[in-house]
């Protein structure tokens, strides 16, 4: 089975859209049933941020972003802690 990228999968999305899924399989040698469920995951992905927008609101969503951001970098810097302090006691235990 081949894995496609997700560029890849992008790129055969938007030339389903400009030449449909029949043609676009064929030029492309991806079975028809892949290319129809990539269509149908992107129409629901499509979706669900619509009905994400649409219930927090784009402010909402910038202010959840910022706080994932400062989530995501408290634990990088806890992470990194970790690394400095294994390091430390293999080092230790080499002695």
């Amino acid at each position: 089975m081949k894995r496609y990228t997700v560029q890849e999968r992008e790129e055969a999305l938007k030339l389903t859209n400009e030449i449909g899924a029949r043609a676009a399989s064929e030029r492309l040698g991806i079975c028809i049933d892949t290319i129809y469920t990539w269509k149908s995951k992107a129409q629901k992905r499509g979706k669900m941020v619509s009905a994400i927008v649409e219930e927090k609101g784009t402010d909402g969503l910038v202010a959840e972003n910022e706080t994932l951001q400062k989530k995501i970098k408290r634990q990088d810097d806890e992470i990194a802690i970790l690394q400095d302090a294994l390091g430390f006691f293999v080092n230790r235990r080499k002695k």
